[in-house]
């Protein structure tokens, strides 16, 4: 059996599992996300079709929201304390957070995608801490992107090969089981972990600004964890001598 073969037998037991655990924030109305957001554009090669441009450009978009939840985490909460690898902060991170795609297009010749990951990060972070305790599940995700990683240099690999190689068939059939692994991967990647819930509060400011702001507003991002300060409501915050802010506009009265 072929090495991707092999991928694609080995595979099907990791979605059985992890379809066992169908991931669910605690308390999502008390949880005010923040939103991270990109988008990716796949140029198809001669060979490829709507459908691998798709999972192809749906993977690379994932990894980059990943890799920007990833990098705000271990900036603003616990995670900088876990000691991570970036492959497994990004295995963990999968897990426990969903990814939405907010628009894409077909051209004929690129795919392009736009998505978004919605999440608390103080939640986040304690699903992580939660996940990474527990050995199984951790394995399993990490196995995942093992799986995901390697289809995708895969890919990447036959992409370049079969501009020499257009009428070798295997080749082609080869570059298709590994496009096919890329495409089970998105409906694997929701895990279980118990989530703390968190305070309702609608807004948020810094300790060392004026203005509040909506929490997925850019500057709101922006705010170092030990400055944030929450609110329940608008008149909460115009009471401690906050204004609203400019660029996302939250009210004055609700």
């Amino acid at each position: 059996m072929d090495t991707l073969n092999k991928y694609r037998s080995h595979f099907a037991p990791s979605i059985a599992v992890a379809f066992l655990f169908i991931f669910t924030m605690a308390n999502p109305t008390f949880a005010q996300p923040n939103t991270f957001e990109k988008e990716y554009t796949y140029q198809a090669s001669e060979l490829d079709s709507k459908i691998s441009c798709r999972a192809i450009a749906l993977e690379q978009v994932k990894r980059l929201l990943l890799e920007e939840l990833g990098t705000y985490l271990e900036s603003y909460t616990e995670v900088k304390n876990f000691h991570l690898t970036k492959d497994k902060l990004a295995a963990l991170t999968a897990g426990v957070v969903q990814i939405r795609i907010l628009e894409e297009k077909w051209d004929g010749k690129n795919y392009w995608l736009r998505a978004e990951i919605k999440a608390d990060p103080e939640n986040v972070a304690k699903s992580i801490d939660s996940l990474r305790k527990d050995q199984r599940k951790a394995e399993e995700l990490e196995e995942i992107k093992k799986k995901s990683d390697e289809a995708l240099v895969e890919v990447e690999r036959f992409r370049k090969e079969l501009k020499e190689l257009k009428s070798d068939i295997k080749a082609k059939e080869k570059y298709n089981k590994s496009v096919e692994t890329l495409e089970r991967i998105p409906q694997s990647k929701q895990v279980t972990v118990p989530t703390a819930s968190v305070p309702e509060y609608k807004y948020v400011a810094s300790k060392n600004s004026t203005k509040y702001h909506y929490p997925s507003c850019k500057w709101a991002l922006k705010i170092s964890p030990k400055n944030l300060v929450r609110f329940k409501s608008a008149r909460e915050a115009l009471g401690a001598g906050y204004v609203p802010c400019k660029v996302c506009k939250p009210p004055q009265k609700d």
